[in-house]
């Protein structure tokens, strides 16, 4: 069984975008659990390439999270994404550098982890991608944040419906970052 190609467990191809390259591409998204350990393997590999993420408990952390999102062109894995379960103390702590004030009193989840080879990059793969996820995510009645320091990404969220709340805070692996947050409510 070659571990690169979709199983078909879930598969999207989105033809609207660009479809001389997406087109072309396949688009996955699973549960970590569905995944084989190549697939976590790969994920891993691509997401520690783009050097943004730390590295303490990151395959407990991938196998962690709610959805995990690939984008294949061929065989060769380009682009990833996720829907990740981040601990309260994750989302204080953030809050804390964004200088927000207020109660966590709603279930959240946070999209992330998003990283495109840069080859392929500009050709729609990540908003691809995060489009998906949110759409495995329409039933979360809570708070979806993100947080970011790449324009690009920061555009995707305000077209969808995410608000940067807070001061732009310094990462360890970026400078001006900025939280953004979509609530949604029964």
């Amino acid at each position: 069984m070659n571990h690169n190609i979709s199983t078909g467990l879930v598969f999207y191809q989105d033809y609207n975008d660009q479809p001389n390259f997406l087109g072309n591409c396949y688009f996955e998204i699973k549960k970590p659990c569905d995944c084989s350990m190549i697939q976590l393997h790969h994920f891993y590999l691509l997401l520690k390439k783009g050097n943004k993420v730390s590295p303490v408990d990151l395959p407990l952390k991938i196998f962690n999270a709610a959805f995990l999102a690939f984008c294949y062109n061929g065989k060769k894995l380009v682009g990833i994404s996720a829907i990740k379960r981040p601990t309260i103390s994750y989302l204080q702590e953030v809050y804390k550098k964004a200088g927000i004030i207020t109660n966590i009193d709603k279930p959240f989840l946070e999209i992330g982890y998003s990283f495109t080879r840069e080859s392929v990059r500009k050709k729609g793969i990540s908003s691809t991608l995060k489009r998906m996820l949110l759409k495995k995510i329409s039933y979360h009645h809570g708070i979806v944040f993100s947080t970011t320091a790449t324009p690009s990404s920061q555009r995707f969220l305000v077209a969808n419906g995410f608000r940067a709340k807070g001061n732009p805070y310094q990462g360890n692996f970026d400078n001006n970052i900025i939280y953004f947050e979509r609530n949604k409510w029964c």
